[in-house]
């Protein structure tokens, strides 16, 4: 696992920031000759979503280490939101179908006979044991329990009671047919919903759509696929992800070609928010800004840009990589058609509410999926799935993506879900500085110092937002689901 003392000597070199603002979300990132609609700012401020935001700026870490949180969590949130299942590439074909744990609830998503997806309950009707333990499946007819061998069909219909007339009536009597959940296959992902009668799921997702729509997930297909048992609850790993003030500390190595303070923050209703990373350009904090180094000079030469006889100094990296990548024959072998130039070479990082964050470029996806542990409020699972487009040959998704170089990006084999824990989760260098952090986190908010309380900037706004609408949920405050909030 990647250790602090690594990168010991450019980790606290920052040069102040000069600009400083009060406000980051007045920053909106200059785009492109090529743009889109879903560039340009969030049209709702998060004071106007939220007009109590400041009662999240120090919050109690109860709710980070209370079992009465997590019984809340469970009624009130798991139950009422869309949440992320899984890739839609993991079920091509009919009878193809995966496993969902969500706390202490299991769901199985399946392809059915014509092509639609459906999900249900991964429990028999009979005596409550699991139908499916693995993974995965390819090609079922049926879900038969190995316990009794009762039998349910693609669609959850009970077509086998095994000694059916050794019941009596009031046994059943009873719906026998599996229970069915809310799903959505929509983009490449899917999603599924536990309510009754849930906010529609384009209404919820509303804002994101367009941007979502725009990276062609559709068209990817994983490449690697991590489930990390972590020793900390599951809001105190999100949120190591939902803020870039930690960038500079805890990622020093990316300061010489990312720019970790000039950042877009965007909020959106239903708790979704992202920031808009500019990459193949200088932090400000770094102590150079104008040097081509060595970071960039690499960035450069992936795409096909010459450093010898470059006109210009590292601020114009950025726009030339974007020129380069524009040419029918870039060095990528892809067609970015569709894409903004920002999008280009960006980091465009949305949250999901309530747990999911992406890491989106077109070549390639870092999603990662925060759930909590099915007992423990302390522990919880950081899945990391990183999806690849169809890159020319030789070309792989992002490098800090931590996939391995022997893995084969072709598509042509779906690598098998590795279980593994903070001690090694085998997640890459940045997920693995992120994950060293969550455990300190979560160890720390039992220390007396702290005097039960946490501390958010306004560089960390996500959190805040992140706390607020899911305080709408645990407090019965979330307005009717034909209602912005």
């Amino acid at each position: 696992m990647a250790t602090k003392a690594r990168y010991a000597e450019i980790r606290f070199n920052d040069r102040p920031i000069k600009d400083m603002r009060s406000d980051p979300e007045d920053f909106t990132l200059e785009p492109g000759e090529i743009t889109a609609d879903f560039e340009a700012k969030s049209p709702y401020r998060l004071d106007e979503l939220h007009p109590n935001i400041a009662d999240y700026r120090a919050v109690s870490v109860k709710q980070f280490i209370d079992p009465a949180a997590k019984a809340r969590e469970e009624e009130k949130l798991w139950s009422k939101v869309w949440l992320l299942a899984g890739v839609s590439s993991d079920i091509p074909e009919p009878g193809d179908w995966f496993r969902f744990d969500i706390g202490p609830q299991s769901i199985i998503v399946v392809r059915g006979k014509e092509g639609e997806v459906e999900a249900f309950y991964n429990v028999c009707k009979h005596r409550g044991n699991e139908l499916v333990q693995e993974d995965f499946g390819k090609g079922a007819t049926s879900f038969t329990c190995i316990m009794h061998s009762w039998r349910y069909n693609l669609k959850g219909k009970n077509v086998r009671v095994t000694d059916r007339d050794t019941f009596g009536p009031e046994a059943l009597c009873q719906n026998l047919d599996l229970t069915p959940v809310h799903v959505r296959d929509w983009g490449g992902l899917i999603f599924i919903n536990m309510a009754e009668d849930p906010m529609p799921f384009e209404e919820y997702f509303a804002d994101l759509m367009p941007m979502l729509a725009s990276y062609k997930m559709d068209e990817m297909y994983v490449v690697k696929d991590l489930s990390i048992e972590v020793p900390a609850n599951w809001k105190t790993m999100y949120s190591v992800f939902n803020e870039n003030y930690h960038a500079h500390a805890t990622h020093p190595q990316i300061k010489p070609y990312v720019d970790d303070y000039n950042v877009q923050y965007d909020h959106y209703r239903n708790g979704h928010n992202r920031h808009l990373f500019p990459v193949a350009v200088v932090s400000p904090r770094w102590p150079d800004s104008r040097f081509i180094n060595m970071g960039l000079a690499y960035m450069m030469m992936e795409a096909g840009v010459k450093t010898s006889g470059f006109k210009g100094d590292a601020r114009h990296v950025r726009r030339a990589i974007q020129a380069a990548k524009r040419k029918p024959d870039n060095a990528y072998g892809m067609d970015f058609t569709g894409f903004t130039d920002n999008q280009l070479t960006d980091d465009w990082n949305p949250s999901l509410f309530p747990n999911v964050t992406l890491n989106m470029h077109p070549e390639g996806i870092l999603l990662q999926r925060f759930r909590p542990h099915p007992t423990d409020p302390e522990k919880g699972y950081n899945d990391v799935i990183v999806l690849s487009a169809k890159v020319g040959e030789g070309r792989r998704p992002p490098a800090y993506m931590g996939v391995e170089d022997h893995v084969d990006v072709s598509g042509k084999t779906r690598p098998a879900r590795r279980r593994t824990t903070h001690e090694d989760p085998q997640g890459g260098e940045v997920v693995e500085q992120d994950i060293a952090n969550m455990v300190t986190l979560q160890r720390g908010m039992h220390s007396r110092g702290l005097n039960d309380t946490i501390v958010f900037s306004e560089q960390e706004r996500r959190i805040q937002h992140f706390l607020a609408e899911l305080d709408l949920y645990l407090n019965d405050k979330k307005p009717n689901r034909n209602q912005p909030n």
